[in-house]
């Protein structure tokens, strides 16, 4: 979804997840599948990126889900 930047920093999250396109993409996966995101979420908090992307598969196919991921990713320098 996003490119690797070691330079990310949480502050940097906290920005991104302000913009409108976050909260927009957080909104479209929480309809779409509650329980496949909190799965995906607690993956990704055990550091199990493969699982947490796997679990996020289905839900990444969405066209709107892919919509908003570009724009956030355009509006974030490509992170």
């Amino acid at each position: 979804m996003f490119q690797k930047n070691s330079d990310f920093s949480k502050s940097d999250l906290e920005r991104m997840l302000r913009q409108p396109e976050a909260q927009a993409l957080l909104a479209r996966l929480q309809q779409m599948d509650h329980a496949a995101l909190q799965n995906a979420v607690d993956m990704a908090f055990r550091g199990d990126a493969a699982g947490a992307k796997e679990a996020l598969s289905p839900l990444l196919a969405d066209g709107e889900v892919k919509r908003l991921t570009e724009q956030m990713r355009d509006s974030n320098g490509g992170i």
